[in-house]
């Protein structure tokens, strides 16, 4: 198959790439390299600098399916700027959408887990437009017969996710960032709040699945088992201080994996506390 990735230079994307192009099958990426970087390249695949608001229906004349991953993922900076969720997130997606129904090309949607527990869509403008496009995604199912899927991520850690130095990664690299500089660890709030955190080969798994089988549903891709911050914090051994909550914080995030593993076989097979004892 010749697969067409947007945000193929990013964390989860590039590990997307990589697995896409073991199993055999040719590869486009799409990024316009806001947060991808070129160092994240897969030998085998080809890359190109575009932005999903340039779709143009030609672009997918040649193409078996699309991984939807290339939107913008900041929740804090989203109350700053708006304006680049709304670009990003809910412009450019929507170009890709008619393209791929002019062309009847699935779609495997990555949306945000952030719609599926309190504040839900209104928690940010990120949220917000992410639920959007969700929505938009079912809407071209319903309307017009495109055959998607839509998998939800949950706090994604380990390799090639990391940024050194950016302040907006989640939590799991912050803390790593933060023990390497030998700075205390920050905690946001008084670190009740939960989150259920994902290997990204455990996501990988759930994509490769759900571009196997596109049956136009929603899968939520987790381990099924949450931890809260502080308990996060503790797990790493180092000190730690706490910080004013940030605005978008959700207090708990708890994938139900039961439908992704009835329907795709999903089963996760890594665990935030071995990984983080791996760390130290």
């Amino acid at each position: 198959m010749q697969i067409l990735v947007t945000g193929g230079a990013g964390g989860v994307g590039t590990n997307l790439v990589e697995a896409l192009l073991k199993e055999g099958h040719k590869v486009i990426s799409w990024d316009n390299y806001s947060a991808g970087l070129e160092s994240n390249h897969i030998e085998g695949a080809e890359y190109l600098k575009k932005d999903t608001r340039a779709a143009d229906y030609a672009d997918l004349e040649n193409i078996d399916l699309v991984y939807h991953l290339g939107e913008y993922s900041k929740v804090v900076p989203s109350f700053d700027i708006p304006e680049l969720s709304f670009r990003y997130n809910l412009e450019g997606s929507i170009r890709l959408l008619e393209c791929c129904r002019v062309t009847n090309t699935p779609i495997v949607y990555a949306g945000s887990s952030t719609k599926l527990s309190y504040p839900g869509e209104l928690g940010s403008p990120y949220a917000l437009y992410k639920s959007t496009v969700s929505k938009m995604v079912e809407g071209y199912g319903k309307w017009y017969g495109l055959k998607y899927n839509i998998c939800y991520f949950y706090n994604v850690y380990g390799p090639r996710t990391e940024t050194w130095g950016n302040e907006w990664q989640t939590v799991i690299n912050i803390f790593k960032d933060q023990k390497k500089a030998g700075k205390d660890l920050t905690i946001t709030g008084d670190g009740t709040q939960k989150r259920d955190f994902t290997h990204v080969e455990d996501i990988i798994q759930g994509l490769l699945l759900a571009g196997k089988k596109i049956n136009n549903e929603e899968y939520q891709l987790g381990t099924g088992e949450e931890f809260s911050i502080l308990e996060i914090a503790k797990a790493f051994d180092h000190p730690f201080t706490f910080i004013d909550p940030r605005p978008g914080d959700r207090p708990n995030g708890l994938a139900d994996i039961s439908f992704a593993k009835e329907r795709l076989g999903y089963n996760p097979k890594h665990n935030i506390m071995k990984y983080i004892e791996g760390c130290k």
